[in-house]
């Protein structure tokens, strides 16, 4: 077995978390890629019978960062205009060539609304990102510009946390939407609650799945 190898704690569908990724876990660390791409898979699954759709990290940074006249090579492949909500976690890194940056958001798109609704807990650090993917995802999605909505939400108070705010955002945003309730209906109270609890119900999922698997 290779180093790489016997540094994997879980394999779930198409996501693998290594040591390294479970430690980000285990202090008050800044979220990195894989856990955030896990848990967005964790979420497509749970919902995968919906119209809902959770676009890993990777593809998002990638369809950033693209021409949205190419964003069919990408999306297609996932059914994305079939889908009601699609859920982006945004980064401020700039680079198609290595992971990065300083601060996650999530930005979700609304068919029935026509709009993006981006959450940010550091209000307006991602603005100009979020803004600029919205067009790029609406033009695709609409054939035109839709609407972008900034949301009032809770805000983090550390430097660390913002991975932790988007996985609970995207949870009480698809819990509310099966719900039947409108975006702009939902009611993010209980978010900083998860954020504070959602480092170990995390190291609990993971070893849930490794006794599965």
């Amino acid at each position: 077995m290779s180093r790489s190898q016997s540094n994997i704690v879980v394999s779930y569908h198409d996501c693998i978390l290594r040591k390294e990724d479970i430690h980000l876990l285990e202090g008050p660390y800044w979220l990195n890629d894989a856990v955030i791409g896990f848990y967005f898979e964790y979420l497509g699954q749970k919902y995968r019978y919906s119209r809902l759709l959770f676009v890993s990290p990777e593809l998002t940074q990638l369809l950033k960062l693209t021409d949205s006249s190419e964003y069919s090579v990408f999306l297609q492949p996932l059914e994305a205009e079939y889908k009601d909500y699609l859920f982006f976690p945004l980064n401020d890194c700039s680079s198609r060539l290595s992971s990065g940056g300083s601060h996650w958001s999530l930005l979700v798109f609304s068919r029935s609304d026509k709009t993006c609704f981006h959450f940010d807990s550091s209000k307006g650090m991602n603005g100009m990102v979020a803004r600029a993917f919205s067009r790029d995802i609406s033009n695709y999605l609409l054939d035109r510009t839709g609407q972008y909505v900034e949301i009032d939400c809770p805000h983090q108070e550390n430097g660390y946390d913002c991975g932790l705010f988007v996985l609970c955002f995207a949870e009480v945003i698809a819990e509310c939407i099966q719900k039947r309730y409108k975006i702009e209906e939902c009611k993010y109270d209980s978010v900083r609650r998860l954020v504070s609890e959602k480092r170990r119900s995390l190291l609990n999922l993971i070893n849930t799945l490794k006794i599965r698997h």
